[in-house]
């Protein structure tokens, strides 16, 4: 594993809820609890026992001036600090926590694009970080979906979507607006590039709870025995068969951070004082059987439970670009209107199309727009009119 634990903010701990900062709106307003708040980082959205979403990013982080109103923007904030972020999300408030942490190796699915838009006018503010001028080409653009830009990088977030009037929530195909990406950029976006958002799957995880290791016995089979303590003020919920995760703390009291050295190992056995029980609920000392020999004082183990797989999908009906009607073809990912008056005047000219990527050129896709046409379409047999020769799309 090479994720590590950098720091947690916690929302309505800070002296304010939100600031205001020019030309952004409302911030929200959160305290270091843990370790240190790094902007850039990655980040999960925390409520209650749930992980809500994933792979956000701390793409703006200011701080208020000691008796101003003003904010001024901080690259990192230490323990017990009062933040303001922007992370793609509005609805951060009490209760609500982000975990922050950095994972290079790991990134969320990006190879599906829901909306592509044209980069145009790239600035720079020193508060608020880079922000782009765009025309979206295709989609629907929308704020807080992970994006990322045609020259690579690191997966980003939509922190801010503006149109002529203000802010808005989203930008259809055909219109221009102003995307905020703060400073998830290591360099300005140049004009000409292509930003396309993905969608923003929910983790649904859900935290049972963490203890911490006081004593590890080996038992000599590929397993250990771990006598734990849950924390003062705190609780959890191991069970038999369920999944922890392995945290070795690194850095000091003001920079505590850990890595997560171990993820999904199930839990063997539990007992306490001495008798084997099938859950710990209600207990802060018991023993736990991991297998795994890579386990050391001080260690915290970490209990989740990972939410059921979703049912297969049904298998979707292709579109036969040959033989469905207008308001079938309209349902197909970039086929406007336009194109689909274009599609049916030239099937009923020329009797068809001979596969889905020539369907796709002559009615003017471009091509990351045909890509996303294989799996939805399908080109039926179709009659030459010059010839009267059937062919088969193979």
């Amino acid at each position: 594993m090479t994720e590590t634990r950098v720091g947690l903010i916690e929302f309505g701990k800070a002296i304010h809820d939100s600031v205001t900062v020019p030309g952004l709106g409302e911030l929200p307003g959160g305290q270091v609890s843990t370790g240190r708040a790094v902007r850039g980082a990655r980040a999960r959205l925390l409520r209650g026992d749930r992980i809500v979403e994933d792979n956000l990013r701390l793409g703006i982080m200011v701080r208020k001036k000691f008796f101003s109103s003003t904010v001024e923007p901080v690259t990192e904030a230490g323990f017990l600090k009062d933040v303001f972020v922007a992370v793609g999300r509005r609805d951060l408030g009490k209760g609500d926590a982000l975990e922050l942490y950095t994972d290079e190796a790991a990134g969320p699915d990006m190879s599906r694009p829901e909306a592509v838009a044209s980069v145009a006018a790239p600035a720079f503010d020193q508060l608020t970080g880079f922000h782009v001028r765009v025309l979206v080409r295709d989609g629907v653009l929308r704020f807080g979906a992970l994006c990322s830009l045609s020259r690579g990088g690191r997966p980003m977030r939509v922190l801010g979507l503006f149109g002529p009037a203000g802010p808005v929530e989203e930008l259809p195909a055909g219109q221009r607006g102003t995307v905020l990406l703060g400073f998830q950029c290591d360099a300005p976006p140049p004009a000409g590039d292509a930003l396309r958002t993905f969608p923003s799957p929910n983790s649904g995880e859900r935290r049972n709870g963490t203890a911490v290791v006081h004593g590890v016995s080996d038992l000599g089979t590929g397993s250990l025995v771990a006598a734990v303590e849950v924390p003062d003020g705190r609780s959890a919920a191991f069970t038999v068969g369920a999944s922890v995760r392995v945290l070795r703390p690194i850095g000091t009291t003001f920079n505590e951070r850990s890595t997560v050295v171990a993820s999904g190992l199930p839990v063997l056995s539990l007992a306490r004082d001495g008798v084997a029980v099938s859950s710990s609920a209600g207990s802060r000392v018991f023993t736990v059987g991991l297998g795994t020999r890579d386990l050391r004082q001080n260690d915290v183990l970490e209990a989740y439970v990972l939410p059921l797989a979703p049912p297969p999908a049904a298998p979707v009906a292709l579109v036969d670009v040959n033989a469905a009607s207008g308001d079938e073809l309209g349902r197909l990912p970039g086929l406007s209107p336009a194109r689909v008056a274009t599609a049916l005047e030239l099937r009923q000219r020329q009797g068809g199309f001979p596969d889905v990527e020539a369907f796709g050129v002559a009615i003017g896709l471009q091509p990351h727009e045909i890509v996303r046409l294989r799996g939805r379409a399908t080109a039926g047999r179709v009659t030459l009119p010059e010839t009267g020769v059937r062919q088969l799309d193979i």
